[in-house]
């Protein structure tokens, strides 16, 4: 967040400005006490300076207000957004410095809103710089404290998403901040857009993916939220090209705060090979994981890179690569071991000689026990789902993510936090699961269960043959892909 401190001039009084701009007439806000008047602006050292008054008419409160400069055509160059704490019927004055100086041609400045449920974004605007295009908006916090944050995507002149950056902060109730975030694929870029960010779910969510090619490379940025809890966060960029061959697979991690919102960029080296990605989240397995491995030729020789999620043991890796030749010739084997903390993310890349046509590989932990090479995935009705937490087998139950499996079903899905209850409904079918139970009611009926609900790193997993069937969809277990088949009926 870039924290911009607006200066205030005179307090308790309505302070007299020369005004060198269009002076803007008081606005009221909806449901709010909240005035702004006596706008001015004027070019000082290069940047383009704004008073204004703001007036509280009702009782002491939080007032937030935002400054718009745009150019000659309109458009909105540069926002800065605060609040302050005004007493009733208090009148304060501010300033305000726009970076854009010379290239704002009006300016406005608007009172926030009363604060609601959750986070707003009031206005934004960006422009073009030496070598980036600083977007700005204003924030506007819902009506309790918390992280919040804001979203910028930039998209190219086919409207797809090629960059994407995000920052947060803590902000106290009502707060009105300003964020700063700089986007870097000038050249690409012909639209952006903003929005704020402020989930409730208690979940890791990825928000947003965006893909370009730079230097030969591709280029893969997002925007991912953490859960309530701090902890390890990773990322795995899965990149196939138009058969659906998986090419190359790379990583990225970091430790987020609870609720914080971080970026990631992961860079490919097959570039414009690579016509479809796949991100996954990862950091909240118990044990580790082959989540995804890639095959590519670079230079005429074969390049494997593997994307490994690893449990909650700190230990070493061990991955057995056996090579062959083009007529399918043994060429010799080798052994090759990495150590990883728990919960950590990495990338096992292997560059073969010239000789080598293909290998077979394997995965062991530090007990010497090979590790699957296939996470547990889900298809509803044929469509491969993505979920932030990944699915588990337990007792030989696979159990999902709670909301995204009953939104996905199109249930209704209620929460009560303090039975620890969870409440679906879809058509004549009533659902209700507990959390550490093995008996759940399907319209009022008991129903036995193979593995009760549990919470996972923070997100609560539900049995999904149980729900599926329960709301009248057909169930089937792949072993083979380790994949679950749900049909809706």
């Amino acid at each position: 967040m870039n924290k911009r401190f607006l200066q205030m001039i005179g307090a308790g009084m309505l302070a007299a400005a020369m005004v060198f701009g269009p002076v803007q007439p008081s606005v009221m806000a909806e449901e709010s006490s909240i005035t702004v008047a006596e706008t001015s602006h004027e070019l000082v050292s290069g940047k383009m300076k704004v008073s204004f008054d703001v007036r509280n008419g009702g009782s002491s409160t939080v007032a937030g207000f935002v400054v718009v400069g745009y150019d000659e055509k309109g458009k909105a160059l540069e926002v800065v957004g605060d609040s302050a704490y005004l007493i009733s019927n208090e009148i304060e004055t501010f300033e305000v410095n726009l970076e854009s100086g010379s290239k704002v041609k009006d300016v406005k400045v608007f009172p926030a809103k009363a604060a609601g449920s959750q986070a707003v974004l009031l206005e934004s605007g960006y422009r073009t710089e030496k070598n980036s295009i600083k977007v700005t908006g204003a924030v506007q916090n819902a009506d309790a404290s918390g992280r919040v944050g804001m979203l910028v995507v930039g998209y190219d002149g086919a409207g797809k998403a090629v960059e994407v950056k995000s920052a947060s902060s803590y902000l106290t109730a009502s707060e009105v901040a300003t964020f700063e975030i700089p986007l870097t694929a000038v050249k690409l870029i012909k639209d952006v857009k903003v929005m704020a960010v402020d989930s409730q779910e208690d979940a890791v969510k990825l928000l947003q993916t965006g893909s370009r090619v730079e230097n030969g490379k591709l280029v893969v940025s997002g925007a991912i939220q953490n859960r309530d809890a701090n902890g390890k966060v990773g990322v795995i960029v899965v990149g196939s090209n138009s058969s659906g061959k998986v090419l190359e697979v790379n990583t990225t991690r970091g430790y987020l705060t609870a609720k914080e919102i971080g970026n990631f960029e992961a860079k490919l080296d097959s570039g414009k090979a690579v016509t479809n990605v796949k991100v996954y989240l990862t950091g909240s397995s118990e044990i580790p994981k082959i989540i995804a491995e890639g095959r590519t030729r670079i230079n005429n020789k074969l390049v494997v890179t593997t994307g490994i999620e690893n449990g909650a043991t700190m230990q070493k890796i061990t991955v057995k690569s056996t090579a062959y030749d083009a007529k399918g010739r043994l060429l010799g084997t080798q052994t090759d071991s990495l150590f990883m903390s728990d919960h950590d993310t990495t990338t096992f890349k292997i560059t073969y000689d010239s000789r080598v046509s293909s290998v077979k590989l394997k995965y062991y932990d530090e007990s010497g026990n090979e590790i699957g090479t296939k996470p547990i995935r889900i298809k509803i009705n044929g469509q491969l789902q993505s979920y932030a937490q990944a699915p588990v087998m337990v007792n030989g139950s696979v159990l999902v993510p709670m909301r995204p499996i009953f939104e996905s079903l199109q249930a209704s899905v209620k929460w009560d936090q303090k039975s620890q209850t969870v409440t679906s409904v879809k058509g004549a079918a009533n659902i209700k699961l507990k959390m550490g139970s093995k008996q759940a009611t399907v319209n009022g009926k008991a129903v036995a269960l193979d593995s009760a609900p549990r919470s996972v790193k923070g997100t609560t997993m539900v049995p999904l043959r149980f729900v599926a069937a329960a709301l009248g969809c057909e169930v089937k277990w792949d072993k083979n892909e380790q994949m679950v088949l749900i049909t809706t009926k």
